[in-house]
């Protein structure tokens, strides 16, 4: 009687731990897809725009809003180059607190073309948020725009 109590309760152990995990992976696929979708938008908002000004950062805290975003951290900026925070809302140029949205811009020459291509790097966060164990993990989902020929940037990367 004693021996089936026991291989009940590790029973029971192993089917709590194999839920725990598989609703983990559940809620982490949702978060990311939800987060890759939105990253899209906003990276189709910035290339109908031709760029970063009042305008798309209008339509990015809309679609941010649409999508209850509200997951900050620290932009990951290489080589100190110059990058647009969004934080609630509001364009900063280079801030040193976490952000909602980071966009950082790159130029590209090609040797057949004279003309220069600009490039928007857009980056998001979401994370794996558990009631009473608080936030465990952070991720990253990143994306790039196509080829901008004559950005209509505001003062953004002038």
């Amino acid at each position: 009687m004693l021996r089936n109590s026991i291989n009940g309760a590790w029973l029971f152990g192993i089917i709590i731990t194999f839920m725990a995990i598989l609703i983990a992976y559940i809620s982490i696929s949702i978060n990311y897809s939800k987060a890759y979708e939105m990253k899209t938008k906003m990276i189709t908002i910035i290339e109908e725009y031709d760029g970063l000004n009042p305008s798309t950062v209008e339509y990015l805290n809309r679609i941010a809003a649409n999508y209850g975003y509200r997951k900050t951290n620290t932009c990951k900026v290489e080589n100190g180059e110059k990058f647009v925070g969004i934080r609630d809302g509001v364009p900063t140029i280079n801030p040193s607190e976490s952000q909602n949205i980071c966009i950082t811009r790159e130029l590209k020459e090609g040797s057949e073309n004279i003309e220069k291509k600009y490039y928007y790097n857009l980056e998001v966060f979401f994370g794996f948020d558990l009631p009473l164990l608080g936030n465990l993990f952070t991720f990253r989902v990143s994306g790039e725009t196509n080829a901008i020929y004559y950005p209509a940037d505001s003062d953004y990367f002038r």
